[in-house]
């Protein structure tokens, strides 16, 4: 495993730990859950959603991802 791939793995983590710490200091018997309710929900949205892009990156580094070498265009430039 290289570098980069320990570094992004590295991250992934961390955002599985930021998402858990907003779940436990935001549980939906806080006092202020309802007023911060819909930020804690994007936050979280997007911090999956960070998880999920570098999942796709992390394919695409370690060569598990078809055509990850590729360039789109050029193939089709080729095709015609």
């Amino acid at each position: 495993m290289d570098d980069d791939t320990q570094e992004l793995i590295a991250i992934q983590q961390e955002l599985s730990g930021i998402s858990s710490r907003l779940r436990k200091i935001f549980p939906s018997t806080h006092p202020q859950f309802d007023n911060v309710f819909e930020d804690v929900g994007a936050a979280g949205y997007y911090i999956r959603e960070a998880g999920y892009r570098l999942e796709s990156v992390l394919m695409t580094v370690q060569g598990d991802s078809a055509g990850s070498a590729s360039d789109p265009e050029i193939e089709e430039t080729e095709i015609e």
